[in-house]
């Protein structure tokens, strides 16, 4: 086996290593299972901050919620016959549900059920309990066939949580690099397996890479939060962070889906939507592009908020099709796919790293073949008309590699090659890069 293909095999061992420890942990917005997510988030990265939030904590319109932890549930029929239970699905019993015991008629439990016919078989993720300030009650879901099929009458409901004070609790790892300037890297690590405890281990993936690039030109930052309300009290109460963070790339639902999807930035064309662009494209794999309100949006959206204006891309599988659902499991999770993710965010770092402003210090074109970088027009036309023409004459001190590359119609990764060698033979100087 050679050393590339060791180095992929490991990566993948530990992403799945990590997703298979995690993932059975309960792990809703503040809850003694997401606690023990952060303990192994700091067992990986010893040098990680983790920021609590109390429960009761009010930020503006914002609560930190209590912590909830569902112990047991279980629904019967009047003849003793266990109709589902949270030994089958932790999902039975809907999040920040109320405990619960009593016989209740089918019409009553309908009030308080959750079920979709379009995923027939499946217990369902009820999320929008976590936002409902009014929610007190209880509440199930049931696989739609699993309801369908019951006869009316009544069913005995015994539902056991456990409520309490506990923190929310965000994790933060930073790589520091030449410059101040920050690219937070995010996933909400509540929830489910693909959505999106996939997100936040490709995001651990990605940051042991860079800690193996001694010469950072950037500081990368990875955040694990629960979703939506992680970002927002991690924005409120860290300013001086906020302040330095040029984008965000967010990464969700990536080990599972129908297609790979670019999310795009609030703003339009952005660079940071560029980057990913050119990144996608350089791996050579099909895509689609989205709007930013459209796939799945997450914390992006909170960074995104006009008073902080931070512009955020995203990485996604979309759609699929066990979304919020019991289906969303380790089994479904593709080592494949977690690898070409990882692709798409190291391109895109990749060009953030090395993106910088070509200028011709001479008055004079250079003598290409003398350089060994000439491309004949008449044997070579297509390179000749990409490198020799468009890539060359729109040099001006303004533009970058990644201008240039989108220019010539040419990948990053093989423009910057041919530039570095007009670079080493003194043809170009380099400027930085404003972000």
């Amino acid at each position: 086996m050679s050393d590339t293909k060791k180095m992929t095999t490991d990566r993948a061992k530990r992403m799945r290593d990590l997703l298979t420890e995690i993932n059975p942990l309960q792990r809703m917005l503040n809850s003694p299972g997401l606690d023990k997510s952060f303990e192994i988030f700091k067992r990986e990265f010893p040098n990680a901050v983790i920021h609590e939030y109390p429960a009761g904590m009010e930020r503006e319109d914002w609560i930190v919620p209590r912590s909830w932890e569902m112990i047991s549930g279980v629904m019967k029929d009047k003849n003793g016959n266990i109709i589902a239970s949270t030994e089958e699905s932790e999902l039975f019993v809907a999040p920040y549900s109320e405990p619960i015991e009593g016989w209740f008629t089918k019409s009553e439990i309908e009030q308080r059920l959750m079920t979709r016919e379009d995923v027939p078989d499946f217990f369902l993720l009820q999320h929008r309990n976590t936002y409902d300030y009014q929610l007190n009650d209880w509440g199930i879901t049931l696989p739609f066939n699993r309801w369908s099929a019951l006869e009316d009458g009544e069913y005995y409901i015994n539902i056991d949580v456990k409520w309490g004070d506990g923190s929310m609790k965000v994790g933060e790892y930073i790589l520091p690099g030449k410059r101040d300037d920050i690219l937070c890297i995010c996933a909400h690590i509540d929830e489910r397996c693909n959505d999106d405890l996939s997100g936040c281990i490709l995001g651990m993936e990605i940051m042991k890479g860079l800690e193996e690039i001694e010469d950072r030109e950037f500081t990368y930052q990875l955040l694990w939060v629960p979703e939506m309300f992680g970002p927002i009290f991690y924005a409120n109460e860290n300013p001086d962070i906020i302040e330095k963070t040029f984008g965000m790339l967010n990464l969700e639902a990536v080990g599972a889906g129908d297609d790979w999807c670019l999310k795009k930035a609030w703003k339009p064309d952005t660079r940071l939507e560029r980057m990913l662009r050119n990144a996608m494209k350089g791996s050579g794999l099909p895509f689609n592009e989205l709007e930013f309100f459209e796939g799945y949006i997450n914390d992006e959206k909170v960074y995104a908020w006009p008073k902080i204006d931070i512009q955020g891309v995203a990485i996604q599988r979309y759609p699929f099709a066990e979304y919020h659902t019991s289906g969303d499991t380790v089994d479904l999770i593709e080592d494949k796919l977690m690898l070409e993710s990882l692709d798409f965010s190291e391109r895109f770092i990749g060009i953030l790293e090395n993106d910088y402003i070509p200028y011709y210090p001479d008055k004079l074109p250079p003598w290409l073949t003398r350089r060994k970088l000439y491309f004949d027009s008449k044997l070579d036309p297509e390179n000749h008309n990409k490198y020799n023409n468009h890539l060359l004459y729109n040099i001006d001190g303004e533009q970058s590699v990644m201008d240039l590359a989108e220019i010539a119609d040419l990948k990053f990764d093989v423009s910057l090659s041919y530039l570095e060698q007009l670079y080493e033979s003194g043809v170009i100087e380099k400027k930085k890069l404003s972000l």
